[in-house]
């Protein structure tokens, strides 16, 4: 039966739009093997596809072989599922690299990395703020006295049994989980680095516009001798 031919437009997810677009054909390449002696061949069709939107490109590998197998990879990945790291403008240097590889980690899929690296943030988290306790699980519940949402508390010692698990275990913990504790890790770092430099923005706000309101008690010397004239 022959094969059927491809369409010059389909829908892939684009990186850049972060939606399905359609995307227009630019051209294909095909290459196969096969191999005699175990009577196995492999087929891969290499295919240039350009967003319709943002004009951006994607090469698209489809391949099969002689057992049924199929596949399609897309290079660059996409990244519909993956996380992107948030911008905190008061996290420490050193912290701010531990959290954006942890987010690289779960997006790679190397989930026991990411679950060590969310332990070793929480740590560093902890150490910055000089909360003590003589284990992880006591540098916890040191935070209470520092966060008003007790529920954050909870959820980073259900993190901790998972970091646990991870680091001695090698057990890894599922996407969903760790997506989930990433949020958490995320609310902790809003609550520390974020609000404290949002509220220090108002505050600058406010000074600045106080010093740009001129007091009747305080008018400049010249306005001072027209009033005194027109009296």
């Amino acid at each position: 039966m022959p094969e059927q031919p491809v369409p010059k437009k389909t829908r892939i997810y684009c990186n850049h739009c972060k939606q399905d677009t359609n995307h227009d054909l630019k051209g294909d390449h095909t290459a196969s093997w096969w191999d005699d002696d175990a009577s196995f061949g492999e087929k891969c069709v290499y295919r240039l596809w350009v967003c319709m939107g943002c004009e951006h490109a994607v090469l698209q590998q489809e391949y099969s072989n002689s057992d049924g197998e199929e596949a399609f990879l897309y290079f660059p990945h996409r990244s519909r599922n993956e996380l992107s790291a948030k911008p905190y403008a008061k996290l420490k240097a050193h912290l701010a690299t531990i959290y954006k590889e942890t987010v690289t980690c779960y997006n790679g899929k190397a989930l026991i990395l990411c679950a060590s690296g969310l332990r070793a943030l929480l740590e560093g988290i902890c150490q910055d703020k000089r909360i003590k306790g003589k284990n992880l699980k006591g540098k916890i519940e040191g935070l209470k006295a520092r966060l008003p949402n007790k529920n954050i508390i909870r959820n980073l010692h259900h993190f901790r049994f998972m970091g646990n698990e991870a680091v001695h275990e090698l057990a890894a913990p599922k996407p969903a989980e760790l997506a989930l504790a990433i949020s958490v890790i995320e609310d902790l770092l809003n609550f520390f680095y974020e609000l404290d430099y949002k509220a220090s923005q108002l505050r600058e706000m406010r000074r600045s516009k106080k010093a740009k309101i001129v007091r009747p008690n305080k008018l400049p010397a010249a306005t001072h001798l027209i009033q005194t004239q027109i009296k």
